[in-house]
């Protein structure tokens, strides 16, 4: 399999895969983040290095940050969408995430800070003025921060036995944990999603992409043959059919229906009867009959056109 770190990241990328993958996560399956809303956001996360002299900056970089513009009470409201993917369980997931969730909002308050001296004058043309507690906090009052919520998605079908909480990671008397903050993970792992949540030709589950289809595979990879998971299978965005193609290990060509969706049942089927058509030409090439006679005779034996056999032959023809 190539470098599936870089696959899943690209994968996720796309709005519509990360639409779908965040409606699961916040809203059950209800399509209310939509592709549309959404905008990248440089995924380069850097502290502000606050006290002890520090100059240098700490740099990360997540797998997936956007911004979803939504509505609320009538006005536009921003929400800050971070992913990471995981090919491999973390056990240490709830710190790192805490760290990238951490250090963006420290960048909003650095901002704020960095736009109270280089402007005098809001948006609305009014003249700004801080408080001395204000200054010292480069924030004020009544200023807000955008919400950041992370998304961890396990591309392993093993169960997630990880800590999903900073609490659990600590070893310490009960009494004190109220008084310990808790960061907890959000979490999509494959073991975790129940069957009937899949969405199949025959079931609405709660995924409108191919990527219910990958985690369906992931789930059951060791278990079924995933090639009865295709079979069973909605029609797919292209970009979901590239990856659970690297998943499963099944092959099929690219049949692309009116609404641009990859039917994968259908593709399955043409990839092995291409195949074995492929390697029935090889043999009779093999045994010194004329290419002419090698089309005519497996045509018939595979019940297709001359002309379909030659496309299929035509870089290996003479």
């Amino acid at each position: 399999m190539a470098n599936i770190d870089a696959i899943t990241k690209k994968y996720i990328s796309d709005p519509v895969i990360f639409a779908d993958a965040f409606n699961y996560l916040l809203y059950n399956g209800k399509q209310k983040i939509k592709a549309s809303s959404l905008q990248p956001v440089d995924t380069t996360e850097i502290t502000v290095p606050y006290g002890n002299g520090a100059k240098i900056p700490i740099q990360k970089y997540r797998d997936n940050l956007k911004i979803w513009a939504t509505m609320h009470d009538g006005k536009t409201v921003f929400v800050l969408l971070g992913c990471e993917n995981q090919t491999k369980i973390n056990y240490a997931m709830p710190v790192r995430d805490m760290l990238y969730d951490s250090i963006n909002y420290a960048a909003q308050v650095e901002a704020s800070r960095k736009s109270y001296k280089d402007f005098k004058f809001d948006t609305n043309g009014v003249k700004i003025t801080l408080t001395s507690n204000e200054f010292l906090s480069g924030f004020r009052k009544g200023d807000k921060l955008i919400p950041v919520i992370t998304a961890v998605i396990l591309f392993d079908p093993k169960q997630w036995d990880a800590p999903t909480s900073i609490h659990e990671m600590l070893d310490v008397d009960e009494e004190l944990l109220p008084f310990i903050p808790d960061y907890r993970i959000n979490l999509i792992s494959p073991d975790m999603i129940a069957d009937d949540e899949f969405t199949t030709r025959e079931h609405d589950g709660k995924f409108h992409t191919g990527f219910g289809t990958l985690m369906q595979i992931i789930k059951h990879k060791d278990e079924i043959c995933t090639a009865d998971i295709i079979r069973n299978a909605p029609d797919v965005d292209p970009a979901s059919a590239d990856i659970i193609e690297e998943f499963s290990n099944v092959k099929f060509q690219r049949i692309i229906n009116e609404n641009g969706g990859v039917n994968m049942c259908k593709g399955m089927e043409i990839y092995t009867l291409n195949t074995e058509i492929k390697g029935a030409v090889t043999i009779l090439r093999d045994m010194g009959i004329p290419d002419d006679d090698i089309f005519k005779q497996v045509s018939k034996t595979y019940n297709v056109t001359v002309e379909y056999v030659k496309e299929i032959m035509i870089p290996k023809a003479v």
